[in-house]
């Protein structure tokens, strides 16, 4: 199962960026801490400045807002953290190979439920950016949709291969699978998340609701 956290990765990965001041690099790795802790909309950029040991001037010098803040942020999780992450994901998948359909949806939905529980955190942090702002949004879905796409095309073409999945157009099966995927996440983590889960047992429907749309 996924073991990294996106959160985890972020300050690694910004500290290595020599596009970045030092203070720069402190207001990011900062601001996203108190964010997750904290949420996007109850955080001030005093708290943010206070936080990084400099002065608002200073900050808004080099960010001129929370908004741009937080967009800064995402540059790095978009374009470094998750296409490393989705490699991980790759190598998994074709490491575990699928006797049968189920098998393989089970792995898939349980990969997936684990990495949001894992990253709740930063998906209640940038989600709601993303919704909001077309661009990043769009910057997002494309970077996304190719390291999905890398992520396990091989193994769907396999299956199909086998005649474990049917037989569509792999855009088709990848749309679909993503779709249910990320309803989950949207209701447990964003709209609902104070409702009585039971994940093992939303895997189950997850998983049967693939299943039934994607036997050949």
């Amino acid at each position: 199962m996924p073991n990294k956290k996106i959160l985890d990765e972020f300050p690694e990965v910004v500290q290595a960026n020599e596009d970045l001041t030092q203070k720069q690099k402190d207001v990011l790795i900062t601001s996203i801490r108190l964010f997750a802790e904290q949420g996007y909309a109850n955080t001030s950029t005093r708290q943010i400045a206070e936080a990084a040991h400099q002065s608002e001037g200073t900050m808004f010098k080099h960010f001129k807002s929370k908004a741009n803040i937080l967009r800064t942020a995402l540059d790095p999780i978009i374009h470094q953290i998750l296409p490393d992450i989705e490699q991980e994901f790759k190598k998994e998948t074709l490491n575990h190979p699928a006797a049968n359909l189920h098998d393989f949806l089970d792995f898939f939905v349980r990969n997936r439920m684990a990495f949001a529980a894992n990253n709740q955190d930063a998906i209640k942090v940038f989600f709601s950016e993303l919704l909001y702002n077309e661009t990043l949004r769009q910057e997002f879905i494309e970077t996304a949709r190719e390291e999905l796409v890398a992520a396990f095309k091989d193994t769907i073409v396999l299956l199909q291969k086998n005649k474990i999945i049917i037989d569509w157009p792999f855009n088709e099966i990848f749309r679909y699978m993503i779709a249910v995927i990320v309803g989950y996440v949207l209701d447990r983590y964003i709209l609902f998340p104070n409702r009585n889960w039971d994940d093992d047992v939303e895997a189950g429907y997850l998983v049967a609701e693939l299943e039934k749309v994607l036997q050949p």
